[in-house]
């Protein structure tokens, strides 16, 4: 086995970032797959509903009871009444969709779905163009909110993000987008637009 020591600096830096690289994309993947195992049980959940023509007047009991023993059985899951309201909707929303807006769904957070669907409602346009950023740039929903606010889906044809690509070196630029930099100069960018109205 090697020393450490006859390492050199920039070549244990490189084996550094492709190990974090490795980790961040593991822990990407992980996100994903929990984010859609959750979507898919939020929307079993709500078919069963939409299924058993539950309604707000007539099946609230049936929805009432079902809460509490679904919290008795899984206490740390968000199983209240108005959330498997919100599975049943979610289920209505997008059973009739287009695939591509279907697949693109079932992947995000619950709470940026539930987001989309109570700001957008019927918009299919709206909702799949903010979900593909979601997952193109891993959006908080604080980023999502924001960007709601800026009503950028009008506005999908403008530049909007920054001239990294035109002023820094082409490997620079790609590097930039990738660290959390970026990220937190997304955020003032956008809160600096919503402040200037």
């Amino acid at each position: 086995m090697a020393d450490i020591t006859n390492i050199q600096e920039s070549e244990y830096d490189a084996i550094l970032r492709q190990a974090v690289a490795v980790i961040d994309r593991t822990r990407t993947m992980i996100a994903t797959t929990i984010c859609s195992a959750i979507g898919s049980a939020h929307w079993e959940i709500g078919k069963l509903l939409h299924d058993r023509k539950l309604e707000s007047k007539h099946g609230s009991g049936v929805v009432n009871r079902l809460s509490y023993d679904l919290k008795h059985r899984y206490p740390q899951m968000g199983v209240s009444p108005r959330n498997l309201w919100d599975m049943k909707k979610f289920y209505e929303r997008f059973c009739d969709s287009e695939p591509k807006l279907r697949q693109v769904v079932a992947v995000l957070p619950w709470g940026h779905t539930l987001t989309l669907m109570r700001k957008f409602g019927d918009d299919d346009k709206a909702i799949l163009y903010y979900a593909q950023e979601i997952i193109s740039k891993g959006w908080n929903r604080e980023l999502l909110s924001s960007a709601i606010t800026l009503k950028m889906h009008l506005k999908k044809n403008e530049t909007l993000d920054n001239n990294f690509e035109q002023i820094l070196p082409y490997k620079h630029a790609r590097k930039w987008r990738t660290r959390k930099k970026y990220k937190r100069l997304l955020m003032k960018q956008l809160c600096s637009r919503l402040a200037a109205g």
